[in-house]
């Protein structure tokens, strides 16, 4: 902005001293011809006139660069803001609305946008919006094929596209003109991988309001978002693969172990109690020898699905691995978890579940302990649920 200043300074200079050449070189033009005031008057009017033409112009083009100096300074924090955003918040309806605020801000002529999500019906609905009513909102439902973008293309969605007047006279959509008026629209796909994820818009009721100039920055701009979108997918998977087992749907034996510790932690500090379970499916190796090992699977995951009705929001259960679950109950009392996993072993075993080709009734053997009176570290948590378990499944042989 100092060098756009500067060039404005320089600019008006000129002009100043053009204005003087031109008064100057007039009345000299003048004394040497004799010409009366009149015309030597008229002369030095139409010099500061032209002078004047120069500063109006100078000026718009100084309004101009002010302009395009605003844009790339928004813009280059818009990038780093929103694609900290994409990767750092969890909230990715506050990412979208982020995305919008910052756009209109650049385009502050734009009358409506949205950031359109595309599902796996194949119709679009609001992230994000501005300048919509809520029951607009509310209802929105638009088949792909049906947008704008997707018209004018003809399905050859690639890149941000500049619609114009020209172009809705031509478009065919659900959405019939009385419901939108529309002259002027930035329509840019977002796509994570090769995946068309969803929309960004921005439009207008008046024409021309958009240039290719502008298309050229949302282009950028979407081309960012599509970068932080991809890695936050990519970092989003990695974690749910650290937090999720695959087969059962459970937390896995390492992120189990993270939040188990910081449950101990916090009963340490906080003077609270829990109940540790440990439950080990009965007969696995036989369902594995005997069925198979889908069938196997298939009894692992419908004893952890049983196991994680027992659990309410605040509780958390994980698979050790192989047939073994492990299952904290944030304050509970012990005999209030031995009744109610009772219940749910019972009504498992009383009726047949089909597995593979046969039917078998399922079964699990559990250990309980309770902080802090059976330990006040994970070890002697474990080892003393873990010492039950072993007496009830002795007990069943």
């Amino acid at each position: 902005m100092h060098g756009h200043f500067l060039s404005l300074g320089a600019g008006l200079a000129v002009v100043a001293l053009a204005q003087v050449g031109i008064v100057v070189a007039t009345l000299v033009a003048l004394w040497c011809r004799g010409t009366d005031m009149a015309f030597l008057a008229a002369a030095i009017a139409i010099g500061l006139v032209l002078g004047n033409i120069g500063l109006v112009l100078l000026y718009r083009r100084f309004r101009a660069l002010e302009e395009s100096s605003r844009r790339l300074s928004l813009i280059a924090e818009m990038n780093v803001k929103v694609n900290r955003e994409i990767l750092l918040n969890e909230d990715i309806e506050l990412i979208y609305r982020t995305i919008l605020d910052y756009l209109f801000s650049v385009f502050n002529t734009a009358s409506t946008g949205s950031v359109l999500i595309l599902g796996e019906d194949g119709h679009f609905t609001f992230a994000a919006s501005k300048g919509f009513t809520e029951e607009f909102v509310a209802n929105f439902h638009l088949k792909l094929e049906d947008c704008f973008l997707y018209q004018v293309t003809g399905g050859a969605i690639k890149e941000a596209m500049l619609i114009n007047r020209e172009d809705f006279q031509r478009v065919e959509t659900v959405l019939k003109p009385g419901t939108w008026e529309y002259k002027s629209v930035i329509s840019a796909p977002l796509f994570v991988g090769d995946r068309l994820f969803g929309l960004l818009n921005l439009d207008s009721a008046v024409s021309d309001t958009y240039d290719t100039k502008d298309v050229e920055i949302v282009e950028r701009f979407r081309t960012q978002i599509e970068i932080g979108l991809l890695a936050r997918e990519r970092y989003t998977s990695n974690i749910k693969r650290y937090q999720v087992d695959s087969l059962t749907g459970l937390l896995t034996r390492r992120y189990f172990e993270d939040l188990f510790k910081m449950s101990l932690n916090r009963a340490l500090r906080y003077n609270e109690f829990f109940v540790v379970a440990l439950f080990d499916a009965d007969s696995l190796k036989h369902v594995n020898d005997t069925l198979g090992h889908l069938a196997g699977d298939q009894m692992l995951m419908l004893i952890a699905s049983a196991l994680q009705a027992s659990c309410r929001h605040s509780d958390i259960i994980g698979r050790l691995g192989g047939d073994e679950f492990v299952a904290i109950y944030h304050q509970t009392e012990l005999a209030v978890m031995e009744k109610n996993i009772a219940s749910i072993r019972a009504k498992l075993r009383s009726r047949p579940t089909r597995l593979g080709e046969a039917e078998y009734r399922l079964s699990f053997s559990y250990g309980l302990a309770k902080f802090p009176e059976d330990g006040t570290d994970q070890a002697s948590l474990i080892a003393a649920a873990d010492k039950r378990l072993y007496a009830m499944k002795s007990e069943s042989k």
